[in-house]
């Protein structure tokens, strides 16, 4: 009788352990290796604790770089969470044309990348020199007028409703500013994945 009284709570446990939690959790047979799956919204909500961590992931590919697909861009459950996916070197093969608004698993690892002063003056003295030899050969360009990055990847850092690198380049100043007299941190933190693999899921 106790053995069987035993059995039921050691499986009721078990079914309490197994369906609750916002997370899923996948056990490999050959190495009993537990790999969690978030979505977006948990990495980019509490990335601090991913940064240099290899993680896994899922969320619905919105934007595929037109560049032959080096980056997917993995929307969460908010409209506004979105996470930058590089296919090199990791994966040392683009993202598939198929993966575009599909539901994708996706493995690689989680990086911080920090933009501060001397990354934007970088930025500006590369683009007085882009835009010095382009009027060399006889063109017409103001530097820093022209349109910056795509839609989707300004959006994924805030800035869906600037367009030229002066803007963008104004907005993270201001930015910066502002962190450095709410966090002292005199930088702006932006993350990505490197990603290492990836699986189109069912719909």
């Amino acid at each position: 009788m106790k053995k069987t009284i035993l059995f039921i709570a050691s499986m009721a446990m078990l079914f309490i352990t197994t369906s609750c939690g916002g997370t899923k959790t996948n056990t490999t047979d050959s190495d009993s290796e537990t790999v969690t799956t978030l979505i977006v919204d948990s990495l980019l909500l509490n990335p601090d604790q991913y940064v240099n961590h290899t993680v896994t992931f899922e969320g619905i590919c919105s934007h595929l770089c037109k560049h032959g697909g080096r980056k997917a861009f993995i929307v969460g459950n908010a409209d506004n969470m979105l996470l930058r996916c590089e296919a090199f070197p990791g994966m040392n093969a683009p993202f598939a044309a198929e993966t575009i608004h599909k539901p994708l698993k996706v493995t690689g690892i989680f990086h911080e990348e920090r933009i501060d002063e001397q990354y934007l003056q970088d930025l500006e003295r590369t683009e007085q020199e882009r835009a010095y030899a382009i009027n060399n050969e006889g063109g017409d360009v103001t530097p820093g007028e022209v349109q910056s990055g795509c839609d989707t990847e300004r959006a994924a850092q805030g800035q869906a409703n600037l367009t030229t690198l002066n803007e963008r380049i104004a907005d993270y100043r201001a930015r910066i500013a502002e962190r450095q007299a709410k966090e002292g941190k005199d930088y702006l933190s932006f993350y990505y994945l490197e990603a290492t693999g990836y699986e189109i899921l069912p719909n």
